[in-house]
């Protein structure tokens, strides 16, 4: 999945940030693949900018909670860079995982390029997603009971705030120049 890019749209408390956690949890965990995220959660590195994550090849993934904060397209300049980003994804070899309240709050830019759109829903009973692979237009539902079981995966505090995150792509694209990254 690395190169590819997921969203997770859902109203508050709907579950999208526990099941990005999950599946970033689960290729951390099986594939020994780091985790890089603005959420203080202890098994992962906490960053609060792109360039504290290595520019290099190897398989990583980018986790970042309420990406309307800091996807949207107010700024040209801030758009700029981070279409950037988005468009060297593939050849970074990062899994980009991010949540949002609804898709229409981030930037159209980052939209078109989605591999996969989780749409998440709850009831009192149960987390209700409906997985959206775009390239292959198909579609898959999971539920999961609201049970402690569930909740135990759970690693992170849901009233907590992420932390903001930048897009400093011009200190991104010099670590890029420098071809040493690269080894």
């Amino acid at each position: 999945m690395a190169g590819s890019i997921m969203l997770f749209s859902g109203l508050q408390r709907s579950g999208k940030t526990l099941l990005s956690v999950i599946i970033a949890g689960y290729y951390h965990k099986k594939f020994n693949i780091p985790v890089y995220t603005n959420m203080n959660i202890s098994e992962f590195t906490i960053i609060t900018e792109l360039t504290q994550m290595p520019i290099n090849r190897e398989p990583k993934i980018l986790l970042l909670d309420e990406v309307h904060f800091f996807l949207n397209s107010r700024n040209f300049k801030q758009q700029a860079d981070y279409i950037y980003f988005l468009n060297t994804i593939c050849k970074r070899n990062i899994l980009f995982l991010g949540t949002t309240i609804t898709p229409d709050m981030v930037d159209k830019n980052l939209r078109i390029q989605l591999n996969y759109f989780v749409l998440c829903k709850k009831d009192n009973r149960k987390l209700y997603y409906k997985i959206f692979d775009i390239q292959n237009n198909s579609v898959k539902e999971l539920h999961f009971l609201r049970d402690q079981d569930l909740y135990n995966y759970q690693k992170y505090d849901s009233d907590e705030i992420p932390n903001m995150f930048k897009f400093n792509i011009d200190d991104y694209i010099k670590l890029n120049e420098n071809k040493s990254h690269f080894g």
